[in-house]
């Protein structure tokens, strides 16, 4: 058997190498895959050189004043590879942001850093939409590498299933609470996707928006179960025609639980939603890539949580429903997560200090090694798209934000002027400042 090292090791482009009998690189990943199950068998290894985070976190608002060793791991097998071909199942209200993280790692390790920070007022209609605003200002064609994310990649609420990842897709997902994720669902907007016009209709007159709690919402054939559906090959919320063609009762999901859970087990990256910061340390630690501090960042709080990431919603207002089905899935993504985390840190550690600020054990001797964090901004600095010297790259202007104004009728690209958009030479501040939602009275 061949062990093979992997260092983080940030070196313009390249993020890692690996060392066997014979002498191999690795670019893009710094830490290897090899079939799922055995990521679950990384172990760390003790401690190789010295490294500055500055050049892992390099750029969005952190620095390393000094330099400080990263762990060395090891993978037991000779066939590692990058992670690619990824793609993204998104529960409904089960971490939008996670977008920062994906899209960061595929599309912002060459070059200047991307300023995540991005408004989310993507166009009218859509001002809550801060995955498609990321991308319009950082299109696929124009900065992710190819390969690493799927050519179907998508942001919006698909479903995926085993027979996909068994066909080599790298399918990544975050997972919630299954009360909290109903919660959010009904205080935003009684969130039903899958459901046809006429299932959103009747569930709309069974459970008015005059009734404050989520107790209707949850019981409300077709909403209970989403997690395995979606695992499955089908859409969050079951729509009444399914059952109808199929000739079947509601059964909240039961009958995808086992194809779920084999999912599960077969996903290239599985994060927990009440664990967020531990999550996206986890997923820097199995793939590398440089991490932006504002992935660590809720950009999408849902309704009734202000502005805060950490509030929990008070099940109570369940009044006693238990999604049984997709609580099963819950706690096999906790345990999943659980051996991915245990394979890269001892028991009650943090995989954020493994990879951030390692223990005063593998420490230099002088105490100068403080993170610090920098106003580096495109908003702090008033730039609207662009390079913003050698420090962020700021992207293009959002031509979807052209929609904010009725009186143009065909959209174009902006033009991008020392850090400035322009319509028809015209400088549109109203349409293009970096703190679009905030300035502006918009919905």
């Amino acid at each position: 058997m061949k062990i093979i090292y992997l260092l983080v090791a940030p070196l313009a482009g390249c993020l890692g190498f690996v060392r066997t009998t014979e002498e191999l690189s690795l670019h893009r990943g710094a830490l290897g895959v090899v079939g799922h199950s055995d990521l679950e068998r990384v172990a760390s290894e003790g401690v190789l050189g010295a490294i500055s985070l500055s050049a892992l976190l390099d750029g969005n608002r952190m620095r390393m004043q000094s330099q400080r060793p990263l762990r060395l791991l090891r993978l037991q097998s000779s066939d590692a590879v990058a992670l690619r071909n990824v793609s993204w199942v998104h529960f409904p209200k089960a971490g939008t942001s996670f977008i920062s993280t994906l899209w960061n790692y595929a599309c912002g390790q060459h070059g200047l850093p991307l300023d995540l920070g991005v408004d989310p007022s993507s166009a009218v209609g859509c001002g809550e939409c801060y995955d498609s605003a990321l991308m319009q200002r950082y299109p696929k064609d124009d900065y992710c590498e190819e390969g690493i994310l799927s050519d179907h990649f998508q942001t919006q609420h698909q479903p995926t299933s085993l027979a996909s990842m068994l066909a080599g897709a790298n399918v990544v997902g975050m997972f919630r609470k299954p009360g909290q994720r109903l919660i959010a669902a009904h205080r935003n907007g009684r969130h039903a996707s899958g459901f046809s016009a006429s299932d959103v209709d009747a569930l709309r007159e069974a459970c008015p928006s005059s009734n404050s709690t989520a107790a209707c919402f949850v019981r409300y054939p077709g909403i209970a179960g989403c997690t395995a559906r979606m695992l499955a090959g089908s859409h969050c919320a079951e729509s009444s025609d399914i059952r109808l063609a199929e000739d079947r009762d509601w059964d909240a999901g039961q009958r995808y639980l086992p194809e779920a859970l084999q999912a599960i087990e077969n996903m290239a990256f599985v994060g927990i939603t009440e664990e967020w910061d531990e999550s996206i340390c986890l997923f820097h630690l199995m793939f590398g890539g440089r991490m932006s501090p504002a992935e660590l960042h809720n950009v999408h709080v849902g309704n009734g949580h202000g502005n805060s990431s950490s509030t929990f919603y008070d099940e109570g207002e369940l009044e006693g429903f238990v999604d049984s089905v997709d609580e099963e899935l819950y706690q096999a993504a906790l345990a999943r997560f659980q051996r991915l985390k245990s394979a890269y840190v001892g028991e009650g550690s943090s995989l954020c200090t493994e990879l951030l600020m390692p223990s005063s054990s593998h420490a230099p001797s002088d105490d100068s090694a403080d993170l610090e964090t920098s106003t580096n901004s495109c908003y702090s600095y008033g730039r609207q798209c662009g390079p913003l010297g050698d420090l962020l790259d700021c992207g293009q202007c959002p031509i979807n934000r052209q929609t904010y104004d009725p009186s143009l009728t065909i959209q174009q690209q902006p033009a991008c002027v020392e850090g400035v958009c322009y319509l028809d030479g015209i400088r549109r501040d109203d349409l293009y400042r970096w703190d679009f939602r905030h300035n502006l009275d918009v919905e």
